[in-house]
């Protein structure tokens, strides 16, 4: 029984070592996969650029007109909704026109009273029945009378309170049913701004100044930029500067109190998204346009010795690559040294990535730069 147990024993050893020697036998028939990174590439853009100067900007009104009440009365009508937009000539406010229709309706009689008698001195002077002084008298006092009715028209006219240009209305500071006194001044009623097209004002400073003439020189003729230089304004959450208008204003002198110089463009604002008073960011072409390498401000990366990117070589292997930035346009940057533009960089999934690692790349083409 003994000597079953053994051999049994031996040949389930046999087995095991068989099978183990197959399984190491396969394995090592068996190459080694190394799987990659996977990393989104592409290759930088090349692509024409114009340098810029950036400023601190404020929206402003390109006209504001106050409206009055010119002329005494209670106020009946507002026909137009608080900070609302209105079109030229839209009829804004009315003040009770009966006592100003009346004095047109007795002035017109007057006048034609007056007209009446002044041509029968004339009938009468020809047949020598009157004296020139009647005649004259007659005239004075049909001028006299024309002059009151055309007054009369102007003080009824007066009573319709309208839009002298499109633009947006403030709020109504008068009340319906308020009397209107007979100020000289006027009576304040509301506020319109027109804002299409509208300001932008941005100020710059003595250093920025001499950097922005050394790139804009002045011609003999003493020709200026204004009316000629693009600018560019971007509203706080907005993407890149969709804003463009033109610089029609600058300052005859620096002031002594800031040391910068003010400096205005005029903008279409045909969308009516620029608000008077909202703070923009203006940015402001300089000098010529120069050709570029252009990568997504996201691919960089940086630490103590600089700024770098990823870039694979032909058998997909991770290489650092320190580059110099110049300026950002939107969500793309400059590199101004350190980078060939035949180059595939990483812009995407290096997080896992680390120097001499294998990728696994999926490429993409960069979008071109809009607007340069």
């Amino acid at each position: 029984m003994t000597n079953l147990n053994l051999k049994n024993t031996q040949h389930t050893l046999q087995v095991l070592l068989v099978c183990t020697a197959l399984m190491l036998m396969t394995a090592c028939g068996k190459k080694t996969v190394e799987t990659g990174v996977a990393v989104t590439v592409a290759k930088p853009l090349s692509q024409a650029v114009y340098a810029y100067q950036l400023f601190d900007g404020t929206v402003s009104p390109l006209l504001t007109v106050n409206l009055d009440a010119r002329v005494p009365g209670y106020l009946t009508k507002i026909l137009f909704q608080d900070g609302g937009m209105v079109k030229k000539d839209d009829l804004l406010f009315v003040i009770e026109q009966d006592q100003y229709q009346q004095q047109v309706k007795l002035n017109q009689a007057v006048y034609e009273e007056a007209k009446i008698e002044h041509a029968r001195q004339k009938h009468l002077l020809k047949e020598n029945a009157t004296s020139q002084a009647s005649v004259d008298k007659a005239l004075s006092s049909l001028l006299q009378a024309e002059a009151n009715l055309k007054l009369a028209k102007i003080n009824l006219g007066y009573t319709e309170v309208r839009a002298p240009f499109d633009g947006l209305m403030g709020r109504h500071l008068i009340d319906v049913g308020s009397y209107l006194g007979s100020d000289p001044q006027g009576v304040k009623l509301a506020t319109i701004q027109k804002i299409r097209p509208i300001y932008v004002y941005f100020s710059i400073n003595e250093r920025d100044l001499l950097t922005f003439k050394s790139t804009h020189p002045v011609d003999l003729e003493h020709k200026t930029l204004v009316n000629t230089l693009p600018v560019y304004a971007q509203l706080q959450g907005e993407k890149g500067y969709p804003h463009k208008g033109i610089l029609d204003y600058s300052a005859n002198l620096v002031s002594t109190d800031t040391g910068s110089l003010q400096l205005r463009a005029e903008m279409p604002n045909e969308d009516l998204s620029l608000i008077p008073g909202l703070y923009a960011r203006v940015l402001v072409q300089s000098g010529d346009s120069h050709p570029a390498i252009l990568i997504p401000y996201l691919a960089v990366l940086s630490d103590q010795q600089g700024n770098y990117v990823y870039v694979l070589d032909a058998q997909k292997k991770a290489t650092r690559q320190n580059i110099t930035l110049g300026q950002k346009f939107n969500q793309l940057v400059e590199v101004t040294k350190g980078l060939d533009p035949n180059q595939v960089i990483v812009i995407n999934g290096f997080i896992n990535l680390s120097e001499g690692q294998v990728a696994d790349p999926k490429e993409i083409t960069l979008e071109p730069l809009a607007g340069q």
